[in-house]
């Protein structure tokens, strides 16, 4: 497949990938042995702009969300040395993501899961939106985490901010779904990191608030990522995207120009956004 490169942004470089591959082991249950790698991604490059909202398109299993997991900090794969030599180097703000100064790069950045549930685990909205804030404050020697007053007041100014006023003492497991992904997002937010990373943000969303979440998080002032197979919510969220197929960014440019590729897009296993396909 054809790679196309956009333009380069020219500003503060807020997250590098740099030759980066990654592979999995694929394990044989019936005798516990390995059957070999699964190559995930292969010589990835590109750069991300402080303040920069990508979206990151490809079909199911293209590896887009291995790659966020990978810029997170979050796959230990990552620092298995007998797995992933020479697997390339992922930089946030100038520095190269590494096993001694993980721990910190991690607090720069929020991941929130494509399932909620995955992040939601506390008795109350209020304790699981408190419990990343108090760790993060802790973590950092700040004083403030056992500041009650402190504590409070900024829970309920980000439940505040994802339109989740007066749903603190509500049970997480209880909420809509749509209120999950909501709360989910205020437990990162709380502790306002540099990057947010969303993966699959709309799957299994109502329309409603579909559009309701795509407008909350359009309308962040942060370095954004998010992976997704939406092509209505790539085209609304933004200005440039990364397409990924079988492990390759296949595009790397304009959102609206590609997402009009009828052939491209099939030839990669993506449809047209709705509002084109009668057109």
């Amino acid at each position: 497949m054809e790679f196309i490169k956009g333009e380069n942004l020219n500003s503060m470089t807020a997250i590098k990938v740099e030759n980066f591959s990654f592979r999995y082991i694929q394990a044989n249950r019936q005798n516990c042995g390995n059957l070999g790698y699964k190559q995930a991604l292969e010589n990835i490059d590109f750069e991300v702009s402080a303040g920069e909202k990508i979206s990151i398109i490809g079909p199911n299993g293209a590896g887009k969300s291995t790659l966020l997991l990978n810029i997170a900090g979050l796959m230990d794969e990552y620092f298995d040395l007998k797995l992933n030599n020479n697997c390339g180097k992922i930089f946030i703000y100038g520095k190269q993501i590494n096993i001694k100064n993980i721990y910190d790069i991690r607090q720069q950045i929020g991941f929130v899961f494509q399932n909620p549930d995955d992040q939601l685990f506390s008795t109350s909205v209020f304790e699981d939106v408190a419990f990343g804030l108090v760790n993060f404050l802790n973590k950092n020697k700040d004083l403030r985490a056992n500041d009650k007053d402190y504590i409070k007041e900024t829970v309920y100014l980000t439940l505040n901010k994802v339109n989740l006023k007066n749903k603190e003492d509500e049970i997480p497991h209880f909420l809509s779904y749509g209120e999950k992904k909501l709360a989910a997002l205020a437990t990162i937010l709380s502790y306002d990191p540099e990057i947010l990373i969303l993966d699959e943000p709309s799957s299994n969303l109502d329309p409603r608030n579909r559009d309701n979440f795509i407008n909350l998080i359009k309308s962040l002032g942060k370095t954004m990522l998010i992976s997704t197979h939406d092509m209505d919510l790539a085209y609304e969220f933004s200005e440039r995207c990364l397409i990924i197929n079988d492990g390759k960014i296949v595009y790397d440019g304009s959102t609206k120009e590609i997402l009009k590729n009828k052939d491209f897009l099939l030839e990669n296993g993506l449809n047209l956004p709705l509002a084109f396909r009668n057109s």
